[in-house]
Order: C-alpha cells, then structure tokens, then sequence
C-alpha cells in the first residue's frame, strides 16, 4: 500500500528525531460553566525502534478501522475493548512512558491559557528527561487540531518556548492526524483515562497504565 505524504514525513521525522524518542501528544478537557474546570494534555513516549511492532499489536487489539476512545466507551464491548487497549500500553515488557501535564481547576484566562501551560510543562519535562523518562525527547508528534488557526496558535507555543530557553531548539513539533498515525490513538486513551478518573471517578482505564503513567500539577 503506497503511504500518504503525512505518512511519509512522519517516518522522516522519525528517523531524524535526536536521541530516538518519540512523545505521542493529546488533550482533554472541561470548559463548561457549573462544572469541575480541568484542561490536560498527555504524552506517551516510545523509541523509533519500538514503533512498528507499537502500532502492529495495537492494531491486533482493536483491528485496522480508525478508533477512538471517546466513541469506544459508548458502549460495554468498546469500553472492553479501551480496557485492552489500557492492558496492551502497560504491558509488563513495553518500555512506553506516559507524561500528564494538568491543571485544574482553570482560571478566568481559559481554554487557551491552559493549553499554552500544560503544553510548556509538558514539553519542558520532555526536553529534559524527566523521570520517569530514561533520556530526552526532542520530537512531540501532537494530534493536530481541526483549524488553521488552531495549527498556527500550537506551532507559535512551541516556537515561543523555544526562544524563552525553555526547551532547546533541537526540539520539534509534528502536527498529524490519528488517521495518518495510529499511536495518536494511546495520548487520547491515556487522556480519556485520566479525565475519567476526575470527572466519573472511573479507574478501569487509569489502573492498567498507572504504573507508566506520571501526573504533573500544572500551576
């Protein structure tokens, strides 16, 4: 099968990513008037050398077709089917670490203020190796977002962080769909993971992922 351009300069950045990590990023959040205010955003980091046989197994868990969480947990066999998904990411043998930057509740500045603090948080911690990350990561691959608009107000967070020193300029930032990358499916589990641990007080999806999962209070 012939692969997409997005494909392709996705398996570029790959290959080129200083120190062969790579942090797949999503978010969740809660903006809603009379309601628990949160924003989050998720990496799970993997080698380049482990993302094929990443991507395979989760296909082997929830078949080829485009998935995600949110519609899964619609109904008893998907929410089933996300809890494996949740087995397969903390399996004993993976070497995948997941990094959750939150902040809540939010303040009078909103949404987008939230998103630019999680987003330097998180990426500061990936720049520099926090634990429980075994080396630095210089390439973020984020779920890109529906407007141009929103591309352009993610890719000047970055370049801002860039030019206050707080992460190298090493480090870079790949916008993509889910459908050109599948491991964007595991940020949006671990995501909806987390937002259902506040908001439901759920852990069926939390509790299999929580020994490689690290949660960073944003301030």
């Amino acid at each position: 099968m012939q692969q997409s351009g997005a494909v392709t300069l996705l398996a570029d950045a790959y290959r080129r990513a200083r120190g062969g990590y790579v942090a797949f990023l999503d978010e969740s959040f809660e903006l809603g008037a009379n309601r628990r205010t949160f924003y989050l955003m998720s990496a799970v980091v993997a080698h380049r050398d482990q993302l094929e046989p990443l991507r395979d197994g989760l296909v082997d868990v929830v078949g080829d077709r485009f998935w995600h969480t949110t519609d899964s947990l619609l109904t008893e066999d998907g929410r089933r089917q996300a809890v494996e998904v949740a087995q397969y990411l903390g399996e004993e043998n993976g070497t995948e670490v997941c990094i959750v930057s939150c902040r809540m509740p939010l303040g009078d500045d909103g949404g987008d203020a939230a998103r630019r603090a999680c987003f330097g948080q998180l990426a500061a911690s990936l720049c520099t190796g926090t634990q429980p990350l075994v080396g630095e990561v210089h390439l973020m691959v984020l779920e890109q977002r529906e407007t141009q608009h929103e591309r352009s107000f993610d890719a000047k967070i970055v370049k801002d962080l860039r030019a206050e020193k707080v992460i190298c300029r090493q480090c870079q930032l790949k916008q993509a769909s889910p459908r050109d990358e599948k491991l964007l499916w595991l940020p949006d589990l671990v995501s909806s993971a987390v937002r259902r641990s506040i908001t439901h007080q759920e852990k069926d999806l939390l509790e299999p992922i929580e020994h490689i999962t690290r949660v960073l209070n944003c301030p």
